[in-house]
């Protein structure tokens, strides 16, 4: 018997993906635009660094606590006071611009997009429905992509004529948009007492960890090691292959290969499992940074930047998507939360690990070793995805022949 096809473009899903691209935008515009903004009034690179440091220490550390912290309380109104409290950081820039000052509200910062983070993510993959889950995340995953691509943009373009503070003001009003979508939300938190046995006495840090997600959590670390790469090094690596700012094309050919594979990767997803696109995402990857490696003319460099675009578009969705059919719809938000603290230590761990190889071999060899992350990506998935189950197979009792194919078809 033909079944349905279950609606994915609801009412919330469309409120929840509008308020991510925009708040991303916003946020992303402060991140590229307060380096800026110090750099001419201080002219000291350290200190932006310093900023960039106290943010993502801040965020690190909130993660920790705020699945803790999502699983209590009302979803909904968290993600409202969270918004407020973020509008607020940015409302403090106009009291001082003193540089401890700023370092001060940057830490603030840190503190309410991270906890904005966890919530967006947690509640969009609770509004998408599971026989579309890798759809659903990676649709949701490119709103975040856009409006991270977005921000800077719009930041390095408006403060070449116009002033920080005046970008403040556009920075506020974009975040008071996704504040007025965060009211027409819906809480969509599984209540505990629906399973109390799975949750009475539970231990506080399981509410932060889950093993189940352990592999899927190492797997994107690796992921954003490799991306540290590209993120931190491909200006300086145009200049030692003589082709200056035209190198930025490489995030050109990466963002069209992105938005391409990402507009079909979450349907052969749900079809088929997340096999059939991690391992030649991976083996995209790894091509794509040997051939940036070995780059010395442009269309070198936009070929490579397919390569890893396509990488880039199907292994943090993915690998999210995949790991949220590990764990029961209750424990979402700890998965979550886990899957986003391993990206915050790919990309540090990434970006100093990679810088301290670039000083001793240059940047294109830096390229092809980072291709080794993908490397590891694909081995310890050959291996580890074998003994993953999913949430479903493990508790539901199905009549045979109906878990034969529901297990065919959730086979990594």
């Amino acid at each position: 018997m033909r079944k349905l096809k279950v609606k994915l473009w609801t009412n919330q899903y469309v409120i929840i993906i509008s308020l991510t691209l925009v708040m991303f935008a916003s946020f992303y515009m402060l991140t590229a635009g307060f380096p800026l903004f110090i750099a001419t009034i201080n002219g000291n690179p350290a200190i932006a660094g310093t900023m960039t440091t106290t943010l993502m220490l801040a965020s690190l550390i909130t993660r920790f606590f705020a699945s803790v912290l999502i699983q209590k309380v009302n979803m909904k109104w968290l993600l409202v006071i969270s918004l407020l409290y973020f509008m607020g950081t940015i409302g403090l820039t106009f009291v001082s611009q003193s540089i401890g000052f700023l370092i001060f509200i940057r830490a603030l910062q840190g503190i309410g997009f991270s906890m904005l983070t966890i919530l967006v993510v947690t509640i969009s993959s609770n509004i998408v429905p599971k026989s579309r889950l890798g759809e659903g995340i990676v649709y949701f995953a490119m709103s975040m992509s856009v409006g991270t691509t977005l921000g800077p943009l719009i930041a390095i373009s408006y403060l070449a004529h116009y002033s920080f503070r005046s970008m403040m003001i556009l920075s506020l009003g974009l975040m008071s948009f996704s504040f007025v979508c965060s009211l027409f939300t819906k809480n969509t938190a599984t209540k505990e007492t629906e399973n109390p046995k799975a949750t009475t006495h539970k231990p506080f840090y399981k509410y932060m960890f889950d093993k189940r997600v352990l592999l899927p959590s190492i797997l994107v670390a690796l992921n954003y090691m490799a991306i540290a790469g590209t993120v931190n090094f491909m200006g300086a690596f145009g200049k030692e292959i003589n082709v200056g700012g035209r190198i930025s094309q490489f995030f050109i050919a990466q963002g069209i290969a992105m938005i391409i594979v990402r507009a079909f990767s979450g349907k052969i997803f749900d079809r088929f499992g997340h096999r059939i696109l991690i391992i030649p995402g991976a083996i995209s990857g790894a091509a794509g940074l040997i051939l940036l490696g070995f780059s010395t003319r442009m269309w070198m460099v936009l070929v490579s930047g397919v390569l890893f675009g396509i990488a880039y578009a199907i292994i943090q969705p993915i690998i999210q998507a995949w790991a949220l059919t590990l764990v029961p719809a209750e424990t979402k938000a700890t998965a979550n939360s886990m899957l986003l603290i391993f990206i915050d230590s790919g990309l540090a761990i990434g970006s100093v690990a990679l810088g301290f190889l670039a000083k001793n071999v240059g940047y294109g060899m830096t390229f092809s070793f980072s291709a080794g992350f993908m490397i590891i990506i694909l081995l310890l998935y050959l291996i580890g995805s074998k003994k993953t189950v999913t949430s479903g197979a493990k508790t539901e009792k199905l009549p045979r022949a109906k878990f034969k194919l529901t297990y065919g078809r959730n086979k990594p």
